[in-house]
């Protein structure tokens, strides 16, 4: 009787305790597996990514709310059931959509992508360049482009100088390009910030992470902004209480 009794309390104390996972696919509309996407476990801070078939685990609750994060993806949450315990799950990504502001063309295109883009008006120049860079990326998501250096306006001060230049970005530079990539509605809408609150928090995460190699190159990788994201979604309570 007495051994009876132990082993049941050990099957509940194993059972109690023991941890359960999820396992599932990330997959796009045309039904293409998706590597590389970040998985979150928003109740538990719990993080994992695809593999190369798309496929992942984690571990998780019923009700415990999923995370799916991908850049030039559009975010998927899921909550957990009971019955996903049962089954693999399949989860689907939509592309994000990109919208290039319109631009003015006073002359006659001749079909010459270069030379078209030549005529358009200086002051929509950058902003063409960058989403022509983009959508160019599409296919090798190999890093994400930003405007060159001194594209993002600096104010200069009456006998203000600048000196030598190193690095082709600065902190400056690095935080405004967190916010072009992510979005203000990332910060906002996902996060809960208020908008003035949007360029403090990018600063408040940048300490944390290594800028040198962003600072020197002026572009990001994509596992820059993936760091960025994960450091994000781990500093917005600190921050709010700091607030």
């Amino acid at each position: 009787m007495r051994k009876l009794l132990l082993l049941t309390f050990f099957l509940i104390f194993t059972n109690s305790y023991s941890q359960e996972y999820i396992f599932g696919k990330v997959i796009s509309e045309q039904n293409a597996q998706i590597a590389g996407v970040l998985i979150i476990n928003i109740n538990t801070d719990e993080k994992t990514y695809t593999n190369n078939e798309g496929n992942f685990m984690i571990a998780a609750k019923s009700n415990d709310l999923l995370r799916f994060v991908k850049q030039k993806f559009d975010r998927v949450s899921y909550t957990i059931k009971p019955e996903d315990f049962q089954k693999s799950l399949t989860i689907y990504m939509q592309k994000s959509a990109i919208e290039i502001e319109e631009v003015e063309l006073k002359n006659k295109l001749t079909g010459n992508l270069k030379v078209d883009n030549n005529k358009v008006e200086n002051k929509k120049k950058s902003k063409l360049n960058l989403e022509i860079s983009k959508m160019n990326l599409e296919n090798t998501d190999i890093r994400i482009l930003l405007p060159n250096a001194g594209e993002f306006k600096q104010p200069k001060g009456e006998g203000f100088s600048i000196g030598a230049i190193k690095d082709r970005w600065d902190v400056v530079d690095i935080n405004e390009g967190y916010l072009y990539i992510l979005g203000e509605s990332y910060f906002v809408e996902e996060l809960g910030l208020k908008k003035d609150e949007v360029a403090p928090f990018i600063g408040y995460v940048m300490q944390s992470l290594k800028l040198k190699n962003i600072k020197k190159k002026g572009f990001f990788y994509s596992e820059d902004i993936a760091k960025f994201q994960v450091l994000a979604e781990e500093k917005i309570k600190t921050f709010k209480k700091l607030k």
